[in-house]
């Protein structure tokens, strides 16, 4: 496998490793107010930090969000929150710390209030995590010396100890499972996750079962619940099944000047949002041109493998929970015809560049936080609208697949 460290990702995470229970504090019903447990718990090292150096670095977030963040107006669409007019209420959050464990989790807290679980705060089990992965990659922002004291890490990647009850980012648990459901007629394969850990192993699984099922009439993908991961995963299961190429394309929106600070960061081939066509700008929200100052055409272009001759219909089956890598899998087999969609609407955020990392200059903690605006295909924010199944069901997964309505709607589907 090339250099993990420089494969581009996209991962859900929040509700995957932080958890509630992991990091989230006791809130009062006063939302100014956060308790905490030890800050060994949170994985991080307690240096009581004074108010000041708290206010600052919160000073330093919020900046570094009004500057680049993407979602403030789809934010307030979805859920009516106005995050950068709640900024008093916020300073009075971080007032209210008594310790480093407090901070840690009122930041957590405030960037929940963003409502996109690509942005978040790390705690001590994801940045070990991410290190590892990165590893030996340098990575600027992992490698802050304030970071690493703040994780307890010290930088001996060999020692690092992870938490074998998760399996974010770095699994050895298997995410691919195959059945026959209907003998010669409908087979159907299962991607827990997008791993970049398993990509090597399931392609030659993959290759072998298609090659079985290569006759019947209809194959179900189902990336129920899958969070994203590595699009060279699903890439391999597509140039499988295609007999001609599949090309679209997506238009990114940027704003604000971080990304240009880190190598790993900065967006290839941007211009100016001026430099387009006022045609084409009719068509996306009006905060495109008001809000954004630079875009980019992201293509994504699958060509067969030629190996497989499968002529049946494939059916994708999607819910909330499909975001990120995995969104990017569903938008992309409804704009190209790839797959009928089946279930309920994504979870959307499909990103293309890498989703940047930051850290808090006083205190050394590492936010995560999505920089991009991405457009569907009809020109509406991704974030916002998502995607849309062609067959809308109730997604829920059932042990028996005669009780599962999604395969029950590819069953009984005569298109």
């Amino acid at each position: 496998m090339r250099n993990k460290g420089m494969i581009r990702f996209n991962v859900l995470i929040l509700t995957v490793v932080l958890g509630l229970s992991m990091l989230t504090g006791c809130v009062f019903e006063d939302r100014t107010m956060t308790t905490a447990m030890e800050a060994s718990h949170y994985g991080i090292v307690e240096t009581n930090m004074s108010m000041e150096e708290k206010l600052e670095d919160f000073e330093y977030m919020y900046e570094l969000l009004k500057d680049n963040y993407p979602f403030f107006k789809v934010n307030e669409r979805l859920h009516n929150v106005d995050w950068l007019g709640n900024k008093k209420q916020y300073t009075r959050k971080i007032k209210s710390t008594q310790n480093d464990a407090e901070f840690l989790v009122s930041i957590n807290d405030i960037l929940n209030d963003l409502n996109n679980p690509h942005t978040h705060v790390f705690n001590g089990e994801v940045y070990k995590r991410y290190y590892k992965h990165f590893y030996p990659f340098q990575h600027d922002v992992l490698n802050y010396e304030r970071a690493m004291a703040r994780y307890g890490f010290d930088g001996n990647v060999e020692t690092i100890q992870i938490n074998p009850e998760y399996n974010f980012l770095i699994s050895n648990e298997p995410v691919l499972k195959t059945d026959i459901l209907i003998e010669n007629k409908l087979a159907y394969l299962k991607i827990e996750s997008m791993s970049a850990y398993h990509i090597e192993e399931d392609y030659s699984r993959i290759q072998d079962f298609l090659k079985e099922v290569e006759d019947y009439e209809k194959l179900i993908i189902d990336i129920r619940g899958n969070l994203g991961g590595f699009d060279k995963y699903w890439h391999n299961l597509v140039e499988f099944l295609i007999d001609e190429a599949k090309i679209t394309k997506y238009y990114s929106f940027f704003r604000g000047d971080y990304r240009d600070k880190y190598r790993m960061y900065k967006v290839s081939s941007v211009k100016p949002v001026d430099n387009l066509d006022e045609e084409i700008l009719a068509k996306f929200p009006p905060e495109v041109k008001t809000d954004f100052d630079e875009y980019t055409i992201n293509y994504i272009m699958l060509y067969p493998f030629d190996e497989l001759d499968f002529k049946g219909k494939v059916y994708l089956l999607v819910d909330r929970n499909v975001f990120s890598s995995s969104e990017k899998f569903a938008s992309f087999a409804k704009d190209t015809g790839f797959a009928t969609l089946v279930g309920e609407t994504t979870g959307g955020d499909r990103v293309f560049p890498e989703i940047p990392f930051a850290y808090l200059p006083n205190s050394g903690l590492v936010i995560r936080f999505s920089a991009e605006l991405g457009i569907n295909s009809d020109g509406t924010i991704n974030m916002e609208t998502r995607t849309v199944p062609d067959i809308q069901v109730d997604p829920t997964p059932n042990e028996d697949f005669k009780q599962d309505k999604c395969i029950q709607a590819v069953i009984e589907d005569k298109n």
